[in-house]
């Protein structure tokens, strides 16, 4: 009889779900915003959500994303997650990590807001607990997502009531270019990949996935880092060109009559598990072991020599020195014992240089063919040279 009590009490919980806020004008605040203020405030406004967490803590950053989106978009006129593109007029840092009240129940989130302008001045910071103590017990998180937009907007109001008057910004006091690695304090990479120069110029080519959520770019060359830009990015066809200010003297082969022709020798060089393995590049040999992709997708080609993650995005290259192709991904194991009930080796994929060439020439990048490599050591030995560590902060 107790535990179908235990039971029946715990399908109540269930069934009082908090039901999540669908506008940010329906939030009750404490603060008013003062007479005179009229929303949206036509400015621009980034933000970004911290996502790690200390240890034994939760972090709920999709509710609070989710939270600080329905929030800036009814009080600024422009709003948006934070990207390695954004521009912006001010950039709203928030952070949340959680515990569970034994005693009453609910979340109890310590939240902090951090509003910053263009220069990087911090104009409000705030720490605040973030309460979230609806009925549908330990997994309502309509309730923990209600509880952040609450909080955010308060705190919203609070800042407009006393910097509202000075928001908008002339242009000619704006600052043209600004680092977003600026905006932030004691920031690691959260991951990596691989890259390639294409010229002398320090245009680089890596895997649209490699840069696809990051606030910021970095490319590590030969113990120098450097800022980079994503000049060009296509999530179809998991390629990307970033930009940086270095010159570099050494720049890989694209020449587009070389084709990944079944079982020609290749050879691919990156930053494998880099948080494991040396920061020296690695490379690994193999051979091309079929023309077409993941099910025989086009533009895409199989091949044998053993990947592992960080070498996305680098280059797959044959022993005179050219380029075959942009490492893009492997197979995935745990998908393999799903579906067949067996694992396979070195089953590994890479966009192919044709469909490369066309993307790098539909954005206008230039690249250049080389004379072939007089054996596989000078080839080898190139590829040091032009082959860098893409960082990825997010």
């Amino acid at each position: 009889m107790k535990h179908i009590a235990i039971v029946l009490a715990a399908l109540v919980l269930l069934g009082c779900e908090a039901t999540p806020v669908q506008n940010a004008g329906e939030i009750r605040t404490n603060t008013k915003l003062n007479a005179g203020i009229q929303l949206p405030i036509d400015v621009s406004v980034a933000y970004y959500v911290d996502k790690s967490k200390p240890e034994s803590k939760i972090n709920f950053y999709g509710s609070l994303e989710e939270a600080t989106d329905l929030v800036t978009k009814d009080i600024f006129s422009t709003s948006e997650p934070l990207t390695s593109t954004s521009d912006f007029d001010y950039l709203i840092q928030l952070g949340a990590v959680s515990d569970w009240d034994f005693m009453w129940g609910g979340y109890d989130s310590d939240l902090k807001i951090t509003i910053k302008n263009r220069q990087g001045e911090t104009l409000f910071s705030r720490e605040v607990v973030s309460k979230a103590s609806g009925a549908g017990g330990f997994y309502d998180l309509n309730a923990v997502y209600n509880a952040f937009a609450k909080s955010i907007k308060e705190n919203l109001i609070e800042f407009l009531n006393t910097n509202g008057s000075n928001l908008v910004v002339p242009a000619s006091q704006h600052v043209e270019a600004f680092s977003i690695k600026d905006f932030f304090e004691n920031v690691t990479p959260e991951a990596s990949g691989t890259g390639f120069y294409i010229d002398n110029e320090g245009t680089i080519v890596t895997a649209a996935h490699v840069v696809a959520e990051c606030i910021f770019v970095e490319v590590n060359h030969k113990g120098q880092t450097f800022t980079a830009d994503v000049a060009k990015s296509s999530n179809l066809l998991d390629l990307a060109v970033l930009t940086t200010d270095y010159s570099n003297p050494e720049s890989i082969s694209i020449d587009k009559s070389v084709e990944p022709s079944l079982g020609k020798q290749m050879f691919a060089t990156g930053f494998p598990l880099s948080n494991l393995l040396s920061d020296y590049p690695s490379m690994t040999l193999g051979n091309v072991t079929s023309q077409g992709g993941l099910k025989g997708a086009k533009g895409s080609f199989q091949f044998s020599a053993p990947i592992q993650p960080g070498n996305s995005g680098g280059a797959v290259v044959d022993f005179k020195g050219h380029l075959l192709g942009v490492v893009s991904g492997t197979l995935n194991q745990s998908m393999m014992l799903s579906e067949s009930g067996t694992t396979s080796q070195n089953v590994n994929f890479a966009i192919d240089t044709s469909l490369l060439t066309k993307f790098l020439d539909n954005g206008g990048f230039n690249y250049s063919a080389q004379e072939n490599a007089p054996d596989f050591e000078a080839a080898s030995k190139a590829a040091v040279e032009y082959t860098n560590q893409v960082l990825c902060y997010q």
